[in-house]
């Protein structure tokens, strides 16, 4: 039903999806859930970067004195670039981070393609056999334009933001035209697919024109004929449940290489340089770093830090001792009471600094060892 503008799913559900104007049904939403005891789902946070500071008040606002079931749920795509973070220290410190890292391989990205439907889902249309073949073939192809942007250029030309709510489209329309239809469409699934929900993305020709090719050949009539190879070795499967289609996936998906998206194996050595040169560029960020060199130079970072500690205990003062400052103080002055606290003071503080120093030291000579 509907409440207070926004999609009431659920009992003590509420679901809102950020985005225009939607900032006030938000906190509608907020305010009833912190009263009534229920779970609010906030979508797409980052799409309202100015309104997410209101949002950690009335978050810290709701903090205290609200229904104990009362529980908050964000959703955010990553930024593309530590700039670009707009959500507020605040939240993300008074949350538990929860992410979702994409798949990686033809083989995760296949799974994680078909487990966005079900088993349901492969028994809704009446043309089973089509819709079922048709959808597995819709679920590699999302995988094969996913994945391929590691191959760089070689690859897309440019880097396009495909994600699986272009597939599930993809499967509604295939599901809407087949009820429909007595006959496959081809050309119009086809068109739909490659120029609107994935083809809406590409800005260049060649990517549409590559795009448009993977559909030539992954949806034509001899997939309902089982003669389809949708990569070398690895056939379009016929008509099976849903687990059988991931065991299939498991069975018979040929080893990960460039073959299994159209390429030429060559197209993979520059993805494979560019991981090793990170792979090593970490290692060598773990090793200790080394100074200048020559005579007088510094050497690694722990003959730094040694010296360094060195030098702080050599110039760390011995602590005042209180019995002779206090016999020494004939009347007990306002100035004289205020020097004498802060001598205390500043001796908890030298035996603090003489403390960590002392453990630090001991850390170097373990490491050492």
């Amino acid at each position: 039903g509907k409440k207070l503008g926004y999609t009431f799913n659920h009992r003590n559900l509420h679901n809102v999806s950020l985005g225009q104007g939607q900032e006030v049904v938000a906190e509608q939403a907020l305010d009833l859930a912190a009263k009534e005891g229920h779970w609010v789902i906030l979508q797409n946070i980052h799409l309202v970067a100015k309104w997410l500071s209101s949002l950690e008040k009335k978050l810290e606002q709701h903090s205290q004195g609200s229904h104990r079931d009362f529980r908050v749920f964000l959703s955010a795509e990553p930024a593309p670039c530590p700039e670009s973070h707009v959500i507020p220290q605040g939240i993300l410190e008074s949350s538990i981070k929860v992410t979702s890292e994409a798949p990686t391989g033809m083989h995760a990205n296949l799974h994680k393609a078909l487990d966005n439907f079900s088993q349901d889902t492969l028994e809704m249309c009446s043309q089973e056999k089509e819709f079922r073949s048709i959808l597995f073939a819709l679920c590699y192809f999302h995988a094969v334009v996913a994945e391929r942007r590691k191959f760089g250029p070689q690859g897309w030309n440019r880097s396009y933001p495909f994600s699986t709510g272009d597939l599930t489209i993809s499967v509604n329309v295939l599901y809407n035209y087949l009820e429909a239809s007595s006959k496959v469409p081809y050309d119009d699934l086809r068109y739909l697919v490659g120029e609107i929900m994935y083809g809406g993305h590409i800005t260049d020709d060649w990517d549409r024109r590559l795009c448009k090719t993977y559909l030539e050949e992954f949806i034509k009539p001899e997939m309902l004929e089982g003669e389809l190879c949708l990569a070398p070795g690895f056939f379009l499967p016929g008509n099976m449940d849903y687990n059988g289609y991931h065991q299939y996936i498991d069975d018979a998906l040929p080893p990960e290489s460039p073959h299994l998206y159209g390429l030429h194996p060559n197209a993979e050595i520059g993805f494979l340089t560019q991981r090793s040169e990170q792979l090593l560029h970490m290692l060598l960020e773990l090793q200790p770093w080394d100074g200048s060199a020559g005579e007088g130079g510094v050497g690694t970072r722990q003959e730094t830090v040694q010296a360094l500690l060195e030098e702080m205990l050599e110039k760390l003062t011995d602590e005042f001792n209180m019995a002779e400052l206090v016999a020494k103080v004939e009347e007990r002055t306002p100035y004289a009471v205020v020097a004498l606290q802060e001598c205390e003071r500043m001796n908890v503080l030298t035996a603090e600094i003489r403390r960590s120093l002392t453990e630090l030291e001991l850390g170097l000579k373990v490491g050492e060892l």
